[in-house]
């Protein structure tokens, strides 16, 4: 939402869960008009790219993704899913609750709760043995 409407998440204040960037905050900040700096630019010498600056937590974040894929074991599922009763209670709950929520979020809870049911895939491979977790830490990267 941010990106669509060119606001600079650098100048709006997190009022989620450990100062999180969430929807009213990005909502609250194109009503008071803030946005991302405006680059003039020469029509006729238009530059093929821009360089953005990365944020300090940017940075951590692709470290640490580069690192889990570069390193630890992982593979991909992709299933067809019909979710319209999901997008049903979604907006029900949505309406009654001041945090709202995300189809994303119903993702995460839906795999954190497979990853109870089937702990295999709760699993790391170390060189002598499986680790199986009996706590479920899900990480979920959005750009």
């Amino acid at each position: 939402m941010a990106e669509a409407h060119n606001v600079n998440l650098s100048s709006v204040s997190g009022s989620g869960p450990n100062g999180r960037i969430i929807r009213a905050d990005v909502e609250d900040s194109l009503k008071s008009g803030a946005s991302a700096p405006q680059i003039a630019i020469d029509s006729g010498n238009v530059p093929d790219f821009v360089d953005l600056p990365n944020s300090q937590i940017r940075k951590v974040i692709a470290d640490r993704l580069t690192f889990s894929k570069q390193n630890i074991p992982h593979y991909y599922v992709t299933v067809q899913v019909q979710v319209d009763n999901l997008m049903k209670m979604r907006a029900k709950l949505n309406k009654v609750s001041k945090t709202k929520l995300s189809v994303n979020d119903f993702v995460i809870k839906a795999s954190s709760m497979a990853s109870m049911k089937v702990p295999q895939t709760n699993s790391s491979w170390m060189t002598d043995f499986i680790r199986q977790y009996n706590n479920v830490n899900m990480s979920f990267a959005v750009q």
